[in-house]
């Protein structure tokens, strides 16, 4: 008997899947939300944390230029209400010891005005303010005394508070309007909410004169509410200090307004 040989093996092709296209589609959108999310997340910690850095360097050029240019903050000096005389600050006729071995103000050639410590970029201050809770060791709002700057440009808030320079000066008898951010750019009125009766705010000018505000009341207002910059908002009838920041924190839906009123 003769035997039949085998039939050839065929080797049969894979089946060929499709691609479906709306697959690909919702993978494509899954991968650029991923992307996006991760994005948004690294702008997050830049913003919260690394911009707090910049203002950091900036306020520690300020504050060194001020003290060279300007003197010492003197947390016991007498305070003022824009009379800048006697003991208390430094006049054209004394002397750095009769000053108390401060360096005397730069006084600009022209017009005979103290000029603003600066730092890179242009940024100068105007002021240096700090907090104090009477009785307490922890100050209220900021740990440390904060240079203001001379105006509240996005470029100005970036290197801390900044002055409304349509407002008065310290220690005058109107309005000292500041404004500072809540959230990034080291957030130096994130605890503006802080301030409470009894609290007190201290400001030296430029002459290097220490004004003294005692918090009156807080206020949240809407951002189109300019009235909070006017010569006697809330009507202390007296000099007076604005403090102005975002809320409530994380957006700018409102402003949280403080004021306080100068102590004679």
């Amino acid at each position: 008997m003769t035997a039949t040989a085998a039939p050839e093996a065929r080797s049969v092709p894979a089946p060929r899947h499709r691609r479906s296209w709306p697959l690909l589609a919702l993978r494509g959108i899954g991968w650029t939300l991923t992307i996006a999310g991760a994005v948004i997340l690294l702008y997050v910690v830049y913003a919260l944390w690394f911009t707090g850095l910049e203002t950091d360097r900036a306020q520690t050029d300020l504050l060194e230029q001020w003290e060279a240019g300007v003197g010492a903050l003197d947390p016991e000096g007498s305070s003022g209400t824009g009379d800048s005389g006697g003991d208390d600050a430094t006049t054209d006729g004394d002397s750095a010891e009769e000053a108390g071995d401060r360096d005397p103000p730069t006084v600009a050639e022209a017009g005979g005005e103290v000029e603003a410590p600066d730092v890179a970029g242009g940024a100068s201050a105007v002021a240096v303010i700090a907090f104090e809770r009477p009785g307490s060791d922890e100050p209220p709002v900021l740990d440390e005394p904060v240079a203001v700057l001379g105006d509240v440009t996005v470029a100005d808030l970036r290197n801390g508070p900044g002055h409304y320079p349509s407002t008065a000066d310290p220690g005058d008898d109107s309005n000292f309007a500041v404004a500072g951010h809540r959230v990034t750019y080291s957030a130096p009125f994130r605890r503006l909410d802080e301030l409470r009766e009894g609290d007190r705010i201290h400001v030296w000018d430029l002459d290097g004169e220490r004004h003294e505000y005692e918090f009156s009341e807080s206020r949240i207002v809407l951002p189109t509410e300019t009235w909070v910059l006017d010569d006697d908002p809330v009507g202390l009838g007296a000099g007076t200090i604005t403090l102005t920041t975002c809320h409530p924190v994380y957006s700018d839906r409102e402003r949280l307004v403080t004021f306080g009123e100068l102590v004679p």
